[in-house]
């Protein structure tokens, strides 16, 4: 255990160094819901430490990318066993009184808060989750919450190609499989069919007109007068994709359509709702199978 160690804090977490420490770098990523971190100590040569959305009572999600060893004090208790690459963790964040860093290491962790978890509950129409893990602080190897958890990796590195729809879809994801499997979230989707006419419309029109800016699925499922899953359900069973891949699609259509136009490739990215030329030329590419500069030679 290390003992007598200055400390930092991260997103109010009060973080033990030892002697001679290494540097502690920590990246952030905050849109909508999600709220996700980076968190790399002795594997850097600089430090960083960003500034933080407020949380209230939360819990941290977490996979870890090194073998590492800390002690983690939450709730009165101590956690100090090695952890290995890619083991996961469920940490009631709001009760963790401090954690010693012992040996160099990389996770990237998500704020799960509780009143997300009893906005999921609400929207299936189920009861409050009453707890999350067998202990505060619950360690697995769990191959699907690793998965979900990487796929705010990207985002450290470009936080503007973020979406707000995508930020939403993966904490529904995220949100949804925790409480379910880590808690006592009981599952009684309604059986659903697609959207209606009227409503299939109105959530294309909204997401056409949301290209340049985004906007949260939440809001997508009110304006269709449905309860967020719900309308996610739906939305795919109408279209045969989720809201942001239409979103997507929407935004490459868009570009490929002003292609034939004589704006730059900036303005194309950015009149198409991209974050700018890169992430626009990466996206395409995926999509297209070339680059809008490619195509705009073909058109030409």
């Amino acid at each position: 255990m290390v003992l007598n160690v200055p400390r930092v804090d991260i997103a109010t977490v009060p973080i033990g160094l030892p002697p001679n420490a290494g540097k502690l770098a920590v990246k952030a990523v905050a849109c909508s819901r999600l709220i996700a971190a980076d968190i790399r100590y002795g594997l850097t040569p600089t430090s960083h430490q960003p500034q933080f959305p407020s949380w209230d009572d939360a819990f941290s999600i977490g996979v870890r990318l090194k073998d590492e060893t800390s002690d983690i004090h939450v709730d009165g208790r101590n956690y100090a066993h090695p952890r290995r690459n890619g083991e996961t963790h469920v940490l009631y964040l709001s009760g963790v009184e401090h954690i010693d860093f012992s040996t160099p290491r990389h996770t990237i962790e998500t704020l799960l808060p509780r009143s997300f978890m009893r906005e999921i509950a609400d929207d299936l129409e189920v009861p409050h989750v009453t707890y999350l893990g067998r202990s505060a602080f619950h360690v697995t190897a769990d191959p699907v919450l690793r998965h979900l958890t990487l796929r705010t990796q990207p985002f450290f590195a470009a936080p503007e190609t973020l979406d707000p729809l995508l930020a939403d879809h993966f904490m529904w994801s995220l949100g949804i499989y925790v409480c379910a499997h880590y808690g006592d979230l009981g599952i009684r989707r309604r059986i659903t069919g697609g959207l209606n006419t009227w409503q299939e419309r109105l959530a294309k029109e909204v997401i056409e007109t949301s290209l340049v800016g985004g906007i949260g699925l939440a809001e997508l499922a009110g304006l269709c007068g449905l309860g967020t899953s719900q309308f996610a359900h739906a939305f795919r069973k109408s279209t045969g994709m989720a809201p942001y891949q239409w979103l997507v699609k929407r935004r490459v259509e868009r570009a490929r359509e002003m292609l034939a136009g004589t704006a730059s490739l900036a303005d194309v990215a950015l009149m198409s709702g991209f974050a700018d030329q890169s992430h626009l030329t990466r996206v395409f590419s995926r999509h297209m199978g070339l680059t809008p500069g490619k195509l705009r030679a073909c058109l030409q």
